[in-house]
């Protein structure tokens, strides 16, 4: 049986001993009025990757900087700081109505440093120093059908440079339908942004295809002025609203009650909007087409946005090669910092083997095979190489993920497995902080040559586990390797057999788990919130950003 080879120690630089979490001393000189903005699409969402973006924003304050925390949607930053254990007392949130990238590029213009952590994002900024956190370069087209992919070759380039008079903001689902017609839901609120212009009628077939019953809808202008209420039927019918003049574009909201299908369907819908176009514009067939197909404006190989920024930063190892792979680029390391200080680890351990991660379903999202690892912690109790062991399975849950978690309640059945979807984060950490083990397979059964966003590619959890004391089994690929050095403060596997072969050796011996787990929370302390500063100032030293 095969072992993983060493780790790439990602340990350097270490925190400043007596630092506040998050601001060590020493950071760079800041000349006086210097403004900088860090843009997410994503803050309300308040996960790894928003705390992430935060951080930054958090030590930007800290630093003296005039901080602007920018997004589309209503949040809170006190709850948000909450949420996420970040002080950000110190930015001012600003919401943008959603009307595109080029808009938000436009704004970049307003500050000296701006930072773009929004996932998957195309802005090409205009701020004099400017960064982009990249969580993985994930190709746009990586989940399309082949033919999809195939149009976006041929006929993409034929739209390069149409700007349809009417595009969707937030608040709408994907499209769905067939080839005579298709349609997009609004979540109760859509948004669409139309073009500068005057004397202009927005058309469009506005149904509710599949609802119990017709619902009552406002189109509000927005200053919240409501333009139109407009009595909505199950079918599809023509409406038309007049649209006041507007030099900068007109952002448009269609509020309206909404309902959930039921069964797998969790969705809440508000109206279906279908084929809208602007009257009096000035729209060809060119920027119909591209309203109607908006995936064919994107061009794969385009990478230009990228030269606006003095940095692109990654957010491991794995994910600068594949950036190097990919944008043909280089990049800075800036790992996500982790709470580690939130975690003690407990003198007395339970024998518990503990896994924590978003419940999703393989080939939705980003798996974490739950349920492979419940089945072979099956395979191990009931063979008896875990006497008197427990295995929790933590994570957070949507709806639509709800028969997945019932798939892994079901193969613990008659098992000591507990599944905690959406417990609250006090326990997650109590859990943590007393279980034995740590267990992840995110990525095990893909084939991370051909589908790298498919692996972890960090491992933020594993890090939470270590600091609370856990001693980590994880799968030898990807950001798993940057974080636990095998033998060391650790174990990587390459299949379920060593799994349970490490498993079974840590369970049997108590001095080599205790050994483990203390040098798995001095590792983890590599991560911390102080570490993370450190790493950005070197990033901001080496690159710049603040002169």
């Amino acid at each position: 049986m095969s072992t993983p080879t060493d780790p790439i120690d990602a340990a350097s630089p270490s925190p400043t001993d007596g630092a506040a979490p998050g601001t060590p001393a020493g950071g760079p000189a800041v000349p006086d009025g210097l403004r900088a903005a860090v843009y997410n699409r994503f803050w309300h969402s308040m996960g790894g990757g928003e705390r992430h973006n935060g951080m930054i924003a958090q030590v930007l304050a800290a630093d003296g900087l005039d901080v602007d925390i920018i997004g589309h949607s209503d949040v809170d930053l006190d709850a948000v700081g909450s949420h996420l254990g970040l002080d950000l007392s110190g930015c001012r949130y600003r919401r943008l109505p959603d009307r595109g990238e080029e808009a938000v590029a436009a704004l970049s213009d307003e500050y000296h440093l701006f930072v773009n952590g929004s996932y998957m994002s195309r802005l090409a900024p205009r701020s004099p120093r400017s960064a982009y956190l990249c969580f993985f370069p994930t190709p746009f087209d990586h989940d399309m059908a082949p033919w999809r992919k195939a149009a976006v070759r041929t006929a993409g380039p034929l739209l390069r440079g149409a700007t349809p008079a009417v595009s969707f903001g937030q608040g709408w689902y994907p499209p769905e339908g067939g080839r005579r017609r298709q349609w997009t839901w609004t979540n109760g609120a859509g948004i669409l942004a139309v073009n500068p212009g005057g004397g202009r009628t927005l058309r469009a077939d506005i149904g509710r295809p599949g609802a119990p019953e017709g619902v009552r809808l406002q189109v509000l202008d927005a200053g919240g002025t409501v333009l139109a209420k407009l009595e909505i039927g199950q079918e599809f019918a023509p409406f038309e609203v007049a649209l006041p003049s507007s030099t900068n574009g007109t952002e448009l909201t269609l509020v309206s009650d909404a309902f959930s299908p039921g069964e797998a369907d969790v969705r809440e819908l508000g109206v279906a909007v279908s084929r809208p176009r602007v009257a009096d514009a000035d729209e060809g067939p060119l920027e119909r087409m591209a309203l109607r197909f908006p995936w064919l404006l994107r061009d794969p190989a385009d990478l230009g946005y990228l030269d606006g920024y003095d940095t692109v930063m990654a957010n491991s190892q794995y994910t600068r090669g594949w950036i190097q792979r990919l944008w043909k680029r280089d990049s800075d390391v800036l790992f996500p910092p982790i709470q580690v200080e939130r975690l003690t680890p407990a003198a007395a351990r339970e024998k518990a083997v503990i896994t924590v991660g978003r419940f999703f379903a393989p080939g939705l999202g980003h798996a974490k095979r739950q349920l492979e690892m419940v089945q072979w912690f099956g395979e191990l109790y009931r063979s008896g190489g875990l006497p008197g062991w427990r295995m929790y399975v933590v994570g957070g849950c949507e709806d639509s993920q709800k028969p997945y978690v019932e798939q892994v309640r079901a193969a613990g059945a008659g098992l000591p497995v507990e599944v905690l979807p959406n417990a609250p984060r006090a326990e997650v950490e109590r859990l943590l902080s007393t279980s034995s083990v740590f267990w992840s397979a995110t990525g095990y059964g893909e084939d991370d040559r051909r589908k790298p966003w498919t692996a972890e590619h960090f491992g933020m959890t594993t890090v939470e586990a270590m600091a609370g004391g856990c001693v980590p089994v994880v799968i030898d690929r990807a950001g798993q390797r940057e974080i636990v050095r095998h033998g060391r403060d650790g174990y990587r596997w390459e299949g379920p057999e060593q799994v349970a072969s490490f498993t079974r050796r840590l369970a049997a011996e108590d001095g080599l788990r205790s050994r483990l787990a203390t040098a798995a929370v001095e590792r983890a302390q590599q991560f911390s919130d102080a570490a993370f500063a450190e790493r950005w100032h070197d990033i901001v030293e080496r690159r710049r950003l603040y002169s």
